[in-house]
C-alpha cells in the first residue's frame, strides 16, 4: 500500500474517532447540564467521574468501533495496517475503503461468522 493511500486511511480513521468521541462528549454535556439544573452536589460528582461517564456513554457497539479504530491507527503506526489479524494476508483495499478499521479479510470473517452460528 502506498503512502498516499495509507495517509487517506489514517485521515478516515481519525475522522471516525473524532465523530465517536464528539458524540459522547455532546451526550455527556447535555447530561451534565441536566444534572447542574438538579442539585449542585450531584453535578460535582458527575464532573469528578468524567472518565467513567465517558466510557459508559459509549454504547457497546460504539465502544467496540472506537477500539477497532484505535487499533487500526496503531497498526498504521506499526506498519501492519491492512493485514488480516487471522491469516496475516493483505485485506483488500476495497474492504478497507468500506470499513477502514477492518481487522480481517473477507474469507476469515466469513469463516469466523460460520463458527459463531
Amino acid at each position: 500500500m502506498n503512502e498516499t493511500t495509507l495517509l487517506s486511511f489514517r485521515t478516515q480513521l481519525e475522522k471516525i474517532r473524532f465523530t465517536l468521541v464528539s458524540e459522547v462528549k455532546n451526550k455527556y454535556k447535555s447530561e451534565k447540564d441536566n444534572l447542574n439544573e438538579q442539585v449542585a452536589d450531584i453535578a460535582d460528582n458527575a464532573v469528578q467521574s468524567y472518565s467513567r461517564q465517558f466510557i459508559m456513554g459509549l454504547g457497546e457497539q460504539e465502544w467496540k468501533k472506537l477500539q477497532s479504530v484505535e487499533e487500526a491507527i496503531k497498526k498504521i503506526n506499526d506498519g501492519q495496517y491492512g493485514i488480516c489479524s487471522e491469516c496475516q494476508e493483505p485485506i483488500s483495499e476495497a474492504r478497507l475503503k468500506a470499513i477502514p478499521f477492518a481487522a480481517h479479510c473477507v474469507d476469515c470473517l466469513e469463516t469466523m461468522e460460520k463458527k459463531n452460528r
